[in-house]
Parts: structure tokens; sequence; C-alpha cells
């Protein structure tokens, strides 16, 4: 179950390899939008890449349900089918969510841990598993590697792109999602430092909201210093982006789907999480990172057939457990 979104939201896109994927190991297994009658942006068609849809009709008659979106207000939600739920979010910010008054994710977590239904959690980074084995204490927390779509991002292809006239001699993109627990706020500091001593460079945001106070003030200073570059919001067609960049700047320890694709691109990724002593070598050394090895390193680390396998063993051990504890 997941809201179908094609080319917009990262909880989509890895849902959709994980069902291509396992179609291609023989399981029926199919997209099914709990938001079909009023989401504009499903496409038309059977399929997007590989990964079939199906309508609730078909879910019903299903053997398991692998819950990415959720399932409540469905005919769904009264059934008795086993369930794996996968928690794609970062538990922070699924806590944050919550605490100023969205989501209520933790609260969703702490009643599916009384579930019988609920037969497994899955999460894509082994760094979760400590908070999620927190919230749910009667559930088996498996962890599933994350993957790419190596195909879409690929070395291959377009490497021309000038950034609309901002090209620098060296281009950094930053194009993580400003979120409530992380956001670029260390990497662009970073770059606005070492951009001060490398002549040249230029620094490209994406994903950049329009309500970010504080980030404006920053980006101003950053212009000043004539090393700002292309500015933007949500952003599609970014595997021309990292085939021109020299480098991605990113906070994040995890591999966010942002990180994934810029690797399969060949994109080398600095991680900033701070500025403690030593930053500046790790800027270098993302400089001198070969980009066929940072390709193959994606392969290895994000092949969405291995996801496929892995998630494949996690849902044939669900369909074979018995509910632990009774419907609260």
């Amino acid at each position: 179950m997941t809201v179908v979104t094609p080319g917009r939201c990262g909880l989509y896109e890895t849902t959709r390899e994980l069902v291509a994927g396992l179609r291609a190991l023989g399981v029926d297994s199919r997209l099914v939008d709990p938001t079909r009658s009023t989401n504009k942006l499903h496409p038309k068609g059977t399929d997007d890449r590989g990964a079939l849809y199906g309508d609730m009709d078909w879910a019903l008659s299903a053997d398991l349900i692998s819950n990415h979106s959720g399932y409540d207000n469905t005919p769904l939600e009264k059934s008795q089918h086993p369930v794996v739920h996968v928690a794609h979010g970062r538990p922070r910010s699924s806590f944050l969510s919550e605490a100023k008054g969205s989501t209520p994710l933790y609260s969703y977590w702490y009643s599916k841990n009384k579930d019988p239904r609920v037969r497994s959690v899955v999460t894509f980074w082994p760094e979760h598993l400590p908070y999620l084995q927190v919230m749910l204490p009667n559930k088996p927390v498996r962890y599933v590697q994350s993957s790419a779509d190596l195909q879409a991002w690929t070395p291959e292809g377009p490497k021309g792109y000038r950034f609309h006239g901002k090209k620098g001699k060296i281009n950094i993109v930053s194009t993580d999602a400003f979120r409530d627990d992380l956001d670029p706020y260390v990497p662009l500091h970073a770059a606005a430092l070492w951009a001060r001593e490398v002549e040249g460079v230029k620094i490209h945001v994406y994903a950049m909201p329009q309500k970010a106070r504080g980030f404006h003030a920053l980006l101003r200073r950053i212009k000043d210093d004539g090393n700002l570059g292309e500015l933007q919001g949500w952003t599609q067609g970014l595997a021309n982006v990292y085939r021109a960049a020299d480098f991605m700047i990113t906070p994040q320890d995890i591999d966010t789907r942002s990180v994934r694709e810029a690797m399969a691109c060949g994109c080398p990724v600095v991680r900033m999480p701070d500025l403690s002593p030593g930053w500046k070598d790790r800027i270098m050394q993302g400089m001198m990172l070969d980009r066929a090895r940072v390709r193959m390193m994606a392969e290895i680390k994000f092949d969405p057939r291995e996801s496929a396998r892995q998630f494949k063993a996690v849902i044939e051990e669900a369909v074979k457990v018995r509910p632990m504890i009774k419907a609260a």
C-alpha cells in the first residue's frame, strides 16, 4: 500500500523498486494506492517501470499487505491480512512530526505494536533498528538494504549541464530536503568557508523551500561572496546535475535517496554532519574520489535486486508466523 507519486517522493520510488524487484523474483506484488480516487499524480496505464498497479479488489485477495503509506479508511482496515510494516522515515523526523502537531507517526507505531496482523517491521537503515525496537517491542524489526534505480541513475548521459549559466570551475551541489530533524545548515557553512579559499567554487542548492527563515540570509551571504550558483526548489532531472557536479555535500550519516542517486551517477558524496577539526580534509577527499569507484560502490550497496531478495525473505517469514498477541 503506497501513494503513487512517480518522481516526487523517495518513499514511493523505493516501494516501486521493491515491487518491480519482487515481480522479477516471481512474486505477484503490485502497487495499490489507498488514495487512488483522489490522487491526481497517479499516472494512467497498468504499471510504472516494471511495477504493476493493483486495485483494492486485488489487494483484498492478496496473501499479505506490505504497508508503506497506511491503509486506514480502506476496506483493508478491518481485514485479517498479515502485514509487514515498512518504516521509511527517520525515527527522529517521525517523532518531531508528531511533536509539532502534524502526522502522529509515533502513536501509529504504538498502536501497531498491539495489532496482531502486523507480523514484522522493516527499516532500510541499521542505525534505526534500536528506535523501532523501542516502539514496537512485540514485533521483529528487520533490516533490508536500501536501493536505487541503477538503470535510471547512471554516469552515462548528458554531462554538460551548466547550472543555467552559473557553473563554476568547481561545482558543489546540495540536494537534501529541509527536514525538522536535519537540514543543510552545516554543509552549507562548510562549503561557504571552503569556497572563500578556493577560486572558482560555486555552491548549487536544490530542494530549497519557500519558507526557510535564516537560510535566505545565509544564501545571500554566499552570493555576496560570489560563490552562489543555481538555487532551486523541488527539482526533477537531478541526474544531469550529479553528472556535472564535482561532489555533493550532505549532513546525512545514512544513505538517503539523494545520497544513493548521486552515487549511482558516480557523483562523490561528502558527509558533513559537523564542522569539527578535519572537515576540510573530508572535502578534499571527496574531490579526489574516483567517479567509477563511486558508481561501483552504489552497484554493491544499492542493488534493487538484492533489496528485493532480502524483502522477499521477510514477507515469506511473515506469512508463516502466527500472531503473537491479541488485538487490544
